[in-house]
């Protein structure tokens, strides 16, 4: 029987966008699969065009969201809930598929079929699909987890093709966050644990699009962003320790903690700042001279020492300086044609 892949995608507000993302859909050389779109109150005339498709192909599956909050993540969680498929993938609506995606997808699935997920490449694009060359991420010999705490994830959402129960078994994306989505999910099944395999000598068969105005780069330092990142952090923290490995994961912590507390007090979030440092002092992640440094450079943000340079300058290297920076390959490998062929 063959599998059926669906592809699940939230729109908001992206009509001027969203042709190139469908004509990639259509254009798939493995035709079993539904798109499932589910639409955030659109005020542009996305409705309109996604009638079209569905009008076009009746495949093309379309919803409106019907309960609150609004926002990504409960658009795709209602499109799982009513999609048909044997597997899901999540595609944004400015994201593009390559012709071959979900064959090269459904053919590593079904050669290891007891498999919760697998991980695929993909490529970053502007404007052209081959005018950055620039992907992702590329595999290492590195626990994944402890990547995803030290800011160096081996995917985000769109990375994946997931078995439709398993993904339901861990629970879909959670609804509330605002920033951060991704990054919970993969925590989260990773500590389930789910079984998974990284399948990144393939060739990209996603091209993911950088732009300006991508819900994770607008407002990066919201105080609601901000909370999300916290809970994720915070999250992270119990589920680790719960595992009994507190000590295996010591290093990501304190990395993705430093992040935080240093990003939170750039952004004036008084709130997390004190209850970031309360929880990594309880839970024994940095030392009291490194909680000391944090205060301090909280301090001197509030009270605005920035006025006084040679001063603030020293205070923010030493509370910067607790965690050195780890090498991350966001973003910052080419795909060589030659090697991954």
């Amino acid at each position: 029987m063959n599998k059926v892949v669906s592809i699940i995608t939230p729109s908001f507000n992206r009509s001027y966008i969203i042709d190139e993302t469908a004509q990639s859909i259509f254009n798939q050389t493995y035709p079993h699969w539904e798109w499932v779109i589910t639409d955030d109150g659109s005020t542009d005339d996305s409705w309109q065009k996604l009638l079209a498709y569905a009008e076009h192909d009746a495949r093309v599956k379309i919803y409106k969201r019907d309960r609150e909050p609004k926002g990504a993540c409960i658009c795709r969680n209602i499109a799982v809930e009513k999609c048909t498929g044997d597997y899901v993938m999540f595609l944004d609506t400015d994201d593009v598929l390559a012709s071959f995606c979900l064959e090269q997808r459904v053919k590593a699935m079904q050669e290891d079929s007891d498999c919760d997920f697998m991980i695929f490449p993909m490529m970053l694009f502007k404007k052209q699909l081959d005018d950055t060359r620039l992907l992702w991420n590329i595999d290492k010999d590195e626990d994944d987890l402890h990547r995803i705490l030290i800011g160096d994830p081996v995917c985000q959402g769109t990375g994946p093709l997931w078995k439709k129960s398993s993904f339901i078994d861990v629970g879909m994306w959670r609804e509330d966050l605002k920033l951060w989505q991704d990054i919970e999910l993969h925590i989260r099944s990773l500590l389930y644990p789910v079984k998974y395999k990284k399948q990144l000598h393939l060739k990209p068969d996603v091209f993911l699009r950088i732009s300006d105005d991508s819900l994770s780069r607008v407002g990066y330092y919201a105080s609601a962003k901000m909370r999300s990142r916290v809970d994720v952090f915070l999250y992270a923290c119990k589920e680790i320790e719960t595992k009994g490995s507190k000590k295996k994961y010591l290093e990501g912590l304190r990395s993705m903690g430093s992040d935080i507390i240093n990003s939170c007090i750039i952004s004036g979030y008084k709130e997390g700042v004190n209850t970031l440092i309360d929880v990594c002092g309880s839970q024994g992640l940095f030392s009291n001279a490194e909680l000391s440094m944090f205060r301090n450079y909280h301090n001197a943000v509030r009270y605005k020492i920035h006025r006084i340079p040679f001063l603030f300058n020293r205070i923010q290297r030493k509370a910067h300086s607790i965690i050195k920076s780890k090498e991350s390959t966001v973003s910052a490998i080419e795909w060589q044609e030659d090697v991954h062929m």
